[in-house]
């Protein structure tokens, strides 16, 4: 066996073991179960609870819901999922972590 050949099952060897650590893994991105950070705005309420956009620290923007009411422009931590069609991510849990002073009524 030469070298080189030696050099290209090593390589082979490491790439697939790579590619199942990636795809074995089963984890998609954005599916985490960690919190979310960012500021609240554009409240709206409903009948059921209150929508508001989300930006969070990455500067994605989504649209959210919860129950409880969230302060304007204060920043959150919260945790929670999308709806099926990705359009609403609905919030279990909601935590005000900053009220900025500047924008509250």
């Amino acid at each position: 066996m030469k070298i080189s050949d030696r050099y290209s099952l090593l390589c082979i060897s490491v790439s697939v073991i790579i590619l199942m650590m990636v795809f074995v893994n089963g984890d998609e991105p954005g599916t985490e179960d960690e919190d979310i950070i960012g500021i609240a705005y554009d409240i709206r309420s409903t009948q059921s609870g209150y929508s508001f956009s989300f930006e969070d620290t990455g500067g994605g923007k989504i649209r959210c819901f919860t129950r409880t009411e969230p302060v304007e422009y204060g920043i959150y931590s919260i945790n929670g999922g999308f709806s099926d069609d990705g359009g609403m991510f609905f919030i279990n849990s909601i935590r005000l972590m900053h009220q900025n002073e500047l924008y509250h009524n």
